[in-house]
Parts: structure tokens; sequence; C-alpha cells
């Protein structure tokens, strides 16, 4: 081969490696948490909502555990807060949301106590913290959150010792949690939120939540069964973030999965109606579960399972997505 054919397979090699890195480049990212955040709806006023986490207790990389950001002009507010909650608040702030630097969290809602909804609790509490916040974290959810938060606090006191009290100098570790009933468990000049019962299988309690914020009304079902209480709440309301599985998954290590099923989630059938009662401005899907005999079922046949009788907007969210 002479010195020009061989210049020109090197130009050719050097195209197509520059052309399969660019094709893989947003796979690489979303797997490394760092996929680009994409505005869906077009949606640019003060209040926005960002859906840092949108998974299920099955470790799928592209999707972290369950955590939604409502963001109000310079403030944001967690609802739950799944694995991954701090890195992906990482890159939505990286992504042009400043109000998610980590050091700015300092208000967070939980929904329920299933370790898929707090085991990033840890990383709320002392990543922040490490990294420089100085304000305390306050933290709203059902009976149980202040227990957790001491024996969280405990596991850790060592670091927390050594931090404060060691060469770092840092400032008190400020944390308060606070186990809430229904009804409006917090308000400041820029947000009303509202707690909720919602049926989540044997859970004594568990919450959904309703944002009115600014314009928009904001409304988080965290795992649930059917609601009437949220159909309440949720009464023609801007955006309604819902969780869903599909009937027609399995999960052959459950026996009674079922009945399960039933009691603790919400089926796309079941979710249909209860868009047609609440009547959002946009549905929302997150937490969908559902494999079938051929593997994961695909986000095509839960949104035509939900559109059989819902004709409302519904999308199936998907992590760092801005609404």
């Amino acid at each position: 081969m002479d010195m020009s054919c061989r210049l020109k397979t090197e130009e050719l090699r050097a195209q197509r490696s520059k052309l399969l890195a660019a094709a893989l480049l947003p796979w690489f990212l979303a797997l490394a948490g760092g996929a680009p955040a994409q505005t869906v709806t077009g949606h640019t006023g003060g209040t926005k909502v960002i859906l840092l986490g949108t998974g299920t207790p099955r470790p799928f990389p592209e999707r972290s555990g369950p955590a939604t950001a409502i963001v109000v002009d310079d403030k944001a507010y967690l609802v739950d807060f799944g694995p991954g909650v701090i890195r992906r608040a990482a890159a939505a702030a990286a992504q042009g949301t400043p109000a998610l630097e980590v050091t700015k969290l300092t208000v967070a809602f939980l929904t329920h106590l299933h370790s898929d909804h707090t085991v990033g609790y840890p990383d709320l509490i002392f990543t922040p913290w490490v990294m420089g916040r100085k304000e305390e974290l306050n933290v709203y959810g059902p009976e149980g959150i202040e227990e957790m938060t001491k024996h969280v606090l405990q596991a850790w006191q060592q670091d927390s010792d050594i931090r404060t009290k060691g060469m770092e100098h840092a400032e008190p570790l400020l944390v308060r949690a606070h186990d809430v009933k229904p009804g409006v468990v917090y308000t400041d000049e820029s947000v009303k939120v509202t707690a909720f019962r919602v049926p989540h299988g044997e859970w004594p309690q568990a919450f959904g939540y309703r944002f009115d914020a600014r314009g928009r009304t904001i409304v988080i079902s965290g795992d649930t069964s059917p609601s009437s209480e949220l159909v309440a709440n949720c009464q023609k309301c801007d955006v309604l973030i819902h969780e869903v599985y599909s009937p027609v998954s399995v999960v052959p290590s459950m026996p009674d999965w079922t009945a399960y099923r039933a009691k603790y989630h919400t089926s796309t059938e079941q979710l249909a109606e209860i868009a047609n009662r609440s009547k959002p401005g946009i549905l929302i899907v997150y937490h969908t579960s559902g494999r079938g005999p051929n593997g994961r079922i695909p986000e095509e046949q839960i949104l035509q399972e939900i559109q059989k009788t819902y004709h409302g907007k519904v999308v199936i969210g998907h992590d760092l997505e801005i609404y």
C-alpha cells in the first residue's frame, strides 16, 4: 500500500472513531449520571419540576432511585431521596439549574420509608455538609423519619466528630426531621406544601404531596394503590407525577405478586381512570415497574395501556428531564 492510500485509510478510521464516539457519548453520560437535562414541555416560568430519579428498586443504570425536585425561582424542594439523589442534583445544577447545587439543598419531603426512597438519605445529610452547606437541613415525612434521622446521625457519628473537631474545622451538622400528619406541612414565601394520605400496602402511613407554588399546582403520588385523596388534591392540577405498573408484569420470586401489586401500587388502567377524574395539565409517569416473560416491558406499551382510556397529555418521565 502506497503512502497516499495509507493516509486515506487512517483518515477514514479517524472519522469512524469520531462518529462512534459521538453516537456513544449520550449512552456513557447516562450511565455516569450526567445525561443532558432537557426541558420537555418548554416550560420556562418560575416553577419547574426536575426529575432527579425515576426508578424502582431494580438498579437500572439510567434511572436513579425516586427523587423529584420542585424548583421555585432559586429554591429547590426535594421529594424522596432514593439512591443517586445527590449526584443527580449536581448534574442538574451543572446543566443549568443552580438551585440544585448541593450546598443549597435544605428542604426535603418523604413519601414513605421504603428503602428505595430513603437510602440516599445519608448522602443528602452528609455530602452537602461536607461540601459546605451551613444552613439547617429540614426533612418532613411520615412517622418514623425522626427516628431514622437519629440512627443515621448515630451511624456516622465518628465521621461528624472528626470533621468538626479535627483539622477540617467543619461547621456543626444541622439536621431537623419532622414527623408530620396530613395537612399543610410547610409554607414559605414561595410555596405551600400539603401532605395527604395514600394507601401503600402494609405501611401504616404513606403520603402524597401537593405543591402550590407561583401559579402552578404540582401533585406527587409517591407509591400508592388508587387513592381518592390524590384525586381530591389534583382537581385540574397543572402537573401530576404518578407511579404505575403494567398489569401484564410478573415477579416469579413472589408467589402472591398479583395480590401484592393490587395492594401496593397502581396499574396503567387504574392510572388512566385517576387521570380522567383529576384532569391534570400533564401526567408524568415515573417509578414504572413491569417485567414480562420477555424481559422489561417497553415504555411504549406502558403508554399505550394508559392511553386506551385516557386521552390527555401523558409522558413517561426520565432522569433529569424538566417540566
